[in-house]
């Protein structure tokens, strides 16, 4: 299979986030260019209480411009490892804290330069109210797992956020299915 070749690269537009312009030669020999976004890699928190208990976080979503249903997730801070900006992420959005972090998995967008490591927080239990930003507004949701099961399940539910999908990872991590 032919290969994908970046000619070039400029800045299109800076504010919270970035948009690139990348262009490349593509296998056929055009050439086309993509817009990218330009952002920090973030964590996803697959959160579970000791008895099985998802905890999720329901809250408006500019993007969507609706409330999503999700697992905890936020920004890695410079030099922090994946375990402690979940452990920070966890607490600061939800009030709670693991037992036990695991890593499971990364993955990497399409059109985006971020990379979305996906952790498994075990064993959680509220130790704090939230700390959250001046633009965040979260409410926590602790779902018992046989209603998670069906809340992911749901084909028909727009509120579940493309991370839930941590679920099955975790799920598979701690034996449940």
């Amino acid at each position: 299979m032919k290969k994908w070749k970046k000619l070039s690269e400029r800045l299109a537009y800076s504010g919270w986030r970035k948009v690139i312009v990348r262009k490349f030669l593509l296998p056929n020999g055009k050439e086309a260019e993509f817009d990218v976004i330009k952002n920090h890699d973030f964590v996803t928190i697959a959160a579970f209480t000791k008895n099985k208990e998802a905890i999720l976080v329901n809250q408006f979503r500019v993007g969507a411009e609706r409330e999503i249903i999700s697992f905890p997730e936020g920004q890695i801070d410079e030099g922090e490892s994946l375990e402690t900006a979940s452990a920070r992420e966890l607490l600061e959005e939800t009030g709670y804290e693991a037992e036990e972090i695991i890593f499971l998995k990364t993955f990497h967008q399409a059109y985006f330069t971020q990379k979305q490591h996906i952790l498994l927080a075990k064993n959680c239990k509220k130790v704090a109210e939230q700390n959250l930003d001046d633009h965040e507004f979260i409410e926590v949701i602790k779902m018992p797992f046989d209603e998670f099961r069906l809340f992911i399940k749901n084909k028909n539910d727009e509120r579940i956020n493309h991370n839930v999908a941590a679920a099955y990872l975790a799920m598979e991590e701690l034996g449940w299915i």
